[in-house]
């Protein structure tokens, strides 16, 4: 059932109609959030949701599967009306969210927070935070200065099912680098994608001081890699190309494979 209702809350999938609330609502916190979230909901919303208060859309919040993974679902924009902070609306909203993505097999859910302040109202997702964790989610991964400098980047997951005990087969294959972007809602903070190649047709650590250059002309602060824990040679390459360990979230892809972070700093 994707429907919840207690007394005059509800909480229900979001409808082309509820956009223009939702947007307003996560803007009033984050114009950039609210900038990518209206180009995610050009897409499609299946897996956002409201909470509505007597029919009035109050909050978001939302759950999708990650693609090629066994049951991890991440958490997308979960925000609330400032006037309704603090009164255990939020709370019941995510216990909500997490019973409908149980019933959707979720095996694990993530979601990404930051500690970013500013003037105006402080520390801007304290209350959001504290009720990840009320709810159940542990921070698992903080990247500093991941967004701009003194703003971090947390992950936060959770396990809704049982773990289960696996053989994980490593994977031999070589990785290859195919594209480097700015990370958005960051402020010159860079992602290097890849993809796996036959043993001995990969990038080479020697490789990657051409694209150390490429971004450090454009005034790059840090650049990122992931890569699941079963990929063996991927942790021996980019260590050889200077890379350090940066975290990593447990049982990410599948019970017993983590994603595994690196991090290039200028």
């Amino acid at each position: 059932m994707s429907r919840r209702v207690e007394g005059n809350l509800e909480l229900r999938p979001m409808t082309s109609k509820d956009v223009q609330s939702a947007l307003r609502i996560i803007a009033d916190y984050d114009d950039d959030d609210a900038t990518e979230a209206q180009e995610t909901y050009e897409r499609g919303i299946e897996g956002q949701y409201c909470l509505c208060e007597n029919g009035a859309v109050i909050g978001v919040v939302g759950g999708k599967h990650v693609p090629d993974t066994d049951g991890t679902f991440g958490l997308s924009w979960t925000y609330l009306l400032r006037d309704h902070r603090r009164s255990g609306k939020a709370t019941r909203m995510l216990n909500w969210m997490l019973e409908i993505m149980k019933e959707q097999d979720a095996r694990k859910v993530f979601v990404h927070a930051s500690d970013t302040t500013d003037l105006a109202q402080g520390d801007v997702y304290r209350d959001a935070r504290d009720t990840y964790t009320q709810v159940g989610f542990i921070q698992e991964v903080r990247q500093p200065d991941y967004y701009a400098p003194g703003e971090s980047m947390l992950v936060y997951g959770m396990r809704l099912a049982p773990r289960e005990v696996v053989d994980v087969v490593l994977n031999l294959d070589d990785i290859k680098l195919t594209d480097v972007d700015e990370i958005p809602e960051t402020n010159e903070a860079y992602w290097l994608a890849w993809e796996l190649v036959s043993k001995g047709q990969g990038t080479k650590p020697q490789d990657f001081q051409r694209i150390f250059d490429e971004v450090r002309g454009w005034g790059g602060r840090a650049i990122y890699m992931a890569f699941p824990s079963d990929v063996a040679n991927a942790a021996t390459l980019v260590t050889a190309a200077r890379f350090k360990s940066a975290g990593r979230l447990i049982d990410y892809y599948e019970d017993g494979v983590d994603e595994v972070y690196y991090r290039y700093e200028f």
